[in-house]
């Protein structure tokens, strides 16, 4: 597997690419799904990277520590039980547009990526 890179543009918002793969790039903005629910403090947001196809991640996002975290499909353990949260893709055009929502929750790096 590839190794992702991992750059933060702004609150809330982040760049994916792979060294190997000069011509792609993955933009995450969680901000409309932040602002839509009112989400503050300490809460992670999990969504599947949509791309690219053979490469794709579990993404999670730290709102506590302004972080991006990318996963392993199998190395993502959940200590905590989920909200749906989802934004009208009508009105908002960047990604993701779907997450779980895990509320007074932090990101524990460790063999395994731990939401709890």
């Amino acid at each position: 597997m590839l190794s992702q890179k991992i750059k933060r543009s702004s609150t809330g918002q982040f760049e994916v690419t792979y060294e190997h793969l000069p011509e792609f790039k993955l933009a995450l903005n969680f901000n409309p799904i932040i602002q839509r629910f009112n989400l503050q403090g300490n809460f992670c947001l999990l969504h599947w990277q949509a791309k690219p196809f053979g490469l794709r991640r579990w993404g999670i996002y730290d709102g506590e520590k302004d972080s991006y975290f990318a996963c392993e499909w199998n190395q993502v353990e959940v200590l905590k039980n989920p909200r749906c949260l989802q934004v009208d893709e009508a009105l908002v055009t960047t990604v993701p547009t779907a997450v779980l929502c895990f509320e007074s929750a932090s990101v524990l790096p460790a063999m395994y990526t731990r939401i709890g």
